[in-house]
């Protein structure tokens, strides 16, 4: 089973995303574009790429969905209006328009058939709504295995039966459970909780060296945090030439070099004990994941 993000982005027609995006749900289906006259439905991808390569130049995408979105994998999308859906695959790649679609011009045609599942946003895990602000193809993979065997919890739940086996034992505490945004999200709240404000501006996904700055609330002194997950390395060496004071925060506790005064580490133990006494301060999807692992 993999898991996928999808954007329903019309690029032809209309580009009417609302009413695209309600053509989806109507219908039973996501998929993309890249629509040819002559065909109204066929499951041969030889027929449709035989007439397709003459009007398009690229069929990266429909070709990706023919080649890897299978029954039974998980895909998350979203509408205009941000709402979220969890989508479980029933069927392959397949071209399909209809009379409607085509009357409303709507810019579907490379699709597989699913059932939705409507997600509230402080459901959805944080990997997956970051995911929606990458660019790149319109549909691709999400590799998190939090994030997978979250979905599958969660389309359990929908479908009220065990579609997926999880074994939440393979993740033995609550920071296995987090994806790197939600880690990130824990440690923003904890600094605040010590006086440490953050400032939103400085949260950029392009500050590849700190994940935010921080304003102490009483003495105004300036402060940066950098954020690792994983076995990914944080070296201490790396931070102590900087004249602001460093937290960091290496999930499994990682960390390599000498001690300086200017950095300081955040204990796996303080965040964990924070998360559960302030759990009630945290999104839905933390508090279900919590749930899930125990008091591991």
């Amino acid at each position: 089973m993999n898991l996928y993000r999808i954007h329903i982005r019309p690029q032809g027609g209309t580009d009417d995303m609302v009413a695209t995006f309600q053509h989806c749900l109507e219908n039973n289906l996501l998929g993309v574009g890249w629509r040819v006259d002559g065909i109204g439905q066929t499951t041969d991808w030889k027929v449709y790429e035989q007439i397709a390569k003459l009007r398009h130049d690229s069929l990266q995408q429909p070709r990706y969905i023919f080649n890897y979105v299978k029954p039974e994998d998980l895909v998350w999308t979203r509408d205009p209006r941000n709402q979220y859906y969890l989508a479980y695959v029933t069927g392959g790649w397949e071209y399909w328009t209809n009379q409607d679609g085509g009357e409303k011009d709507i810019d579907i045609g490379n699709i597989f058939r699913c059932d939705f599942c409507r997600v509230p946003l402080d459901a959805v895990p944080g990997t997956v709504v970051s995911s929606f602000g990458y660019r790149g193809r319109t549909i691709q993979s999400i590799h998190d295995r939090s994030a997978r065997a979250y979905s599958q919890h969660l389309w359990n739940t929908h479908a009220k039966q065990q579609v997926y086996k999880v074994n939440f034992a393979k993740f033995p505490d609550i920071f296995s459970m987090l994806d790197p945004e939600e880690t990130e999200d824990l440690v923003f709240l904890y600094l605040q909780s010590q006086g440490w404000y953050v400032v939103p501006n400085s949260r950029k996904g392009n500050t590849l060296r700190f994940e935010f700055m921080l304003a102490n609330s009483d003495s105004g002194e300036k402060a940066l945090t950098q954020v690792k997950t994983g076995t990914t390395e944080l070296n201490i060496d790396d931070y102590t030439k900087d004249e602001q004071r460093i937290f960091l925060f290496q999930s499994n506790e990682n960390y390599k070099g000498q001690p300086a005064k200017n950095v300081e580490l955040i204990l796996r133990r303080e965040l964990a004990d924070f998360l559960k006494k302030k759990i009630y301060l945290f999104p839905q999807s933390f508090q279900t994941k919590l749930k899930l692992i125990g008091d591991r």
